[in-house]
């Protein structure tokens, strides 16, 4: 009874800290003028003759170094379990990271997407068009995926089948190869379906990774810096995330594929750099076509980082794992309070972003 108090005025404590430093981050996060209306801000044409391409190419590699360690850590604490790294601190990781990337698609996506096609002018008789394609990339995924699982598990079935049949032995209706493993009255995703669910969360992040970082090559004076300082925590915070998710996955452990992950996130928005940095002097991000690809770009990743978000990562950890029901209430309430501390961080972010 004692420690279950400790605990209970543990979590109380932990309660009232992330109260206060939710408090403080809206409120540093809110506009100073938030009582007068929303005006869609246009992007303007580049200052070529401010720019500065040296420094522009040395952010390219601190954008790769703090991108790709951020995706590689938690892939190298698993895979090395010499390193003796606490559970706590991978627990921590893994449920941030998740509300960082559910904030991403909220807070840093969606606003993109709305400012880009607004300032369309043939698209400006219709104000939605940004939330209906990413609720369509959403259903897309959705769909995408349900095909994925089924073609697996229906393909699994099938080598199933032709190994009992060739031992003459009774199927097990819950091999280890099924996509979907019940587990006292709920339902999980298996590994295969959780590689297609991380699959397709690695491609909406690193769409948006990519557009940021040509984002970044083609800004110009204070506003690359405010932003290239944004962008390297942004980075690495998804990173860690994306890499926590990866490191996860149950791929042998002699498996390069974790590797090759982390790796794919870790260059996705130095190539964005790079493809800014050759084309920096023709590209106008304030004309119609750019606008337009970017904001259906952010449209489209938006969606899918918000299907991935809700369903494959706090669905699944949260509400679909009796395990972790049953687990102690403060480590559950540990996980809550990271994963709002991940939304809150990345949303103060997004002011700058």
């Amino acid at each position: 009874m004692h420690d279950e108090n400790h605990y209970m005025n543990m979590g109380q404590y932990f309660g009232f800290i992330f109260v206060f430093a939710y408090i403080v981050a809206s409120t540093l996060a809110q506009d100073d003028s938030s009582n007068s209306s929303v005006v869609i801000s246009c992007p303007t044409g580049p200052d070529v003759s401010s720019y500065d391409f040296n420094l522009h190419l040395i952010s390219l590699f601190v954008v790769l170094a703090t991108s790709s360690s951020g995706a590689l850590i938690p892939v190298i604490v698993k895979r090395l379990p010499q390193l003796k790294t606490p559970y706590a601190v991978f627990f921590i990781i893994k449920h941030f990271g998740t509300g960082i990337i559910l904030a991403t698609a909220f807070v840093h996506m969606l606003p993109s997407a709305f400012t880009s096609l607004l300032c369309v002018n043939s698209l400006s008789d219709y104000d939605a068009w940004p939330g209906v394609i990413t609720m369509n990339s959403a259903v897309f995924i959705f769909f995408i995926e349900y095909a994925a699982v089924n073609y697996v598990d229906n393909n699994n079935t099938k080598n199933d089948n032709l190994i009992t049949a060739n031992n003459n032995e009774t199927p097990d209706d819950h091999s280890e190869n099924q996509n979907l493993e019940v587990i006292g009255g709920s339902t999980l995703l298996s590994s295969d379906a959780q590689i297609i669910g991380i699959i397709i969360l690695e491609i909406g992040i690193c769409f948006h990774s990519v557009i940021i970082g040509m984002a970044l090559s083609v800004s110009t004076g204070s506003n690359f810096i405010s932003l290239w300082v944004a962008l390297v925590f942004h980075q690495m915070f998804e990173g860690l995330g994306l890499g926590s998710r990866i490191a996860e996955l149950n791929y042998p452990e002699n498996s390069i594929k974790p590797w090759l992950m982390s790796c794919a996130y870790g260059l996705t928005t130095p190539i964005g750099i790079a493809m800014g940095l050759g084309v920096h002097e023709s590209y106008n991000p304030a004309s119609q076509t750019a606008l337009i690809v970017q904001g259906t770009l952010d449209s489209l990743s938006a969606g899918i980082l918000i299907y991935s978000a809700l369903v494959e990562l706090m669905a699944n950890d949260f509400i679909y794992d009796p395990q972790f029901r049953k687990s102690p209430k403060i480590k559950q309430l540990g996980a809550f309070i990271c994963l709002l501390f991940g939304i809150s961080f990345m949303a103060l972010i997004g002011r700058w972003t």
